[in-house]
């Protein structure tokens, strides 16, 4: 018999007019929001903005001020945690100290009673889809932080939950861990086929790791969409910035002074020569700093208006080496072609 789990049925979750105030204070504004099944979603947002809130909501550990949550159709708000059957991974990870990671993989499932034989499956099941095997015997104490985390996850998903909730699940890591750790987690997550809701307020995170990403500021939603759509048609001058790499410029001659954003890697950065200067939405700027990125170099830049600030990522062998070089006078291109403009002021 093959120990390779099946995938999970895919369930839905939706969220309708969710709201949570903490005495006077709102946690979470009134939210409508469909989470898509059997897909990777990511909640981004930076710290009070609300995302752990709406984690907490959906896995009933708080109560909504008022609103509901519906889980493939069916009405949870009010339904007890232990009958949700919704997984959670803590940023800790909450891993029993006393127990083997078989131990800790088989705890929901011994507290729902099950069969020794399903258990004994189970586990290998576990073990096999989150690369623990020879390891089960092993206490939390003994494992590296990445094994812990994968521990983590797969007693989340032993009882076969129909959601799996993860609360920055990576924070405790290094960087060099995060990537790898990360890619392991959206593998394990395709792999069992079930819908993940992840927190983060890692950027770079939110857009590799996700299929639907979840922008969030001030206990609102500003954008739900595909990552590539977050990222190449932010819905808010805050979702541009906030996502990354965007320059948000207020000069009368582009697009009338209205806000308007542009990617660093789309600024274009010569030396400062008549030919230069005379392309349209072309402006002169003085290098104020920079930052070497290995192929690209970070060039941050002031215009001549003496308070526009740009930033952009120049490629350095296709650069003029004068643009690399501090305080130089150098030829900025804003390119029409490369305006982004947002729906919401």
């Amino acid at each position: 018999m093959s120990n390779t789990p099946e995938k999970a049925k895919a369930c839905g979750l939706e969220l309708k007019s969710l709201a949570k105030t903490y005495e006077t204070h709102p946690a979470l504004h009134e939210t409508t929001l469909s989470i898509p099944a059997g897909r990777f979603t990511t909640v981004l947002g930076p710290s009070g903005c609300g995302k752990s809130t709406t984690l907490m909501l959906i896995a009933g550990i708080e109560k909504p001020t008022s609103g509901s949550v519906l889980l493939d159709g069916e009405d949870i708000t009010l339904e007890p945690i232990e009958n949700r059957r919704i997984g959670i991974v803590f940023q800790d990870y909450a891993l029993f100290p006393n127990l083997t990671a078989a131990q800790n993989i088989l705890y929901g499932l011994k507290a729902q009673k099950a069969s020794s034989a399903e258990c004994a499956q189970r586990l290998e099941e576990m073990l096999e889809l989150t690369n623990l095997k020879g390891l089960e015997n092993s206490y939390p104490s003994e494992l590296s932080g990445g094994q812990q985390q994968r521990v983590a996850i797969a007693r989340a998903l032993a009882p076969r939950p129909r959601v799996l909730l993860l609360d920055e699940p990576l924070s405790a890591l290094d960087a060099w861990s995060r990537a790898s750790i990360g890619a392991q987690l959206k593998a394990i997550q395709q792999a069992s086929g079930v819908t993940t809701i992840m927190v983060t307020h890692d950027r770079h995170e939110a857009l590799s790791l996700a299929d639907f990403v979840v922008v969030m500021n001030a206990g609102r939603v500003e954008q739900a969409a595909a990552p590539v759509d977050i990222y190449d048609a932010p819905a808010s001058e805050f979702v541009a910035t906030f996502v990354g790499g965007m320059n948000t410029v207020r000069l009368s001659a582009i697009n009338a002074g209205a806000p308007t954003g542009i990617r660093y890697s789309d600024v274009r950065l010569s030396r400062a020569t008549e030919a230069a200067l005379s392309k349209p939405y072309c402006f002169v700027g003085q290098v104020e700093d920079l930052e070497f990125m290995g192929d690209a170099v970070r060039v941050k830049i002031l215009l001549n208006d003496f308070k526009t600030k740009i930033t952009a990522d120049a490629l350095r062998a296709n650069t003029d080496a004068e643009v690399f070089r501090k305080l130089s006078l150098i030829a900025v291109e804003l390119p029409a072609s490369a305006w982004r403009t947002w729906s919401r002021q």
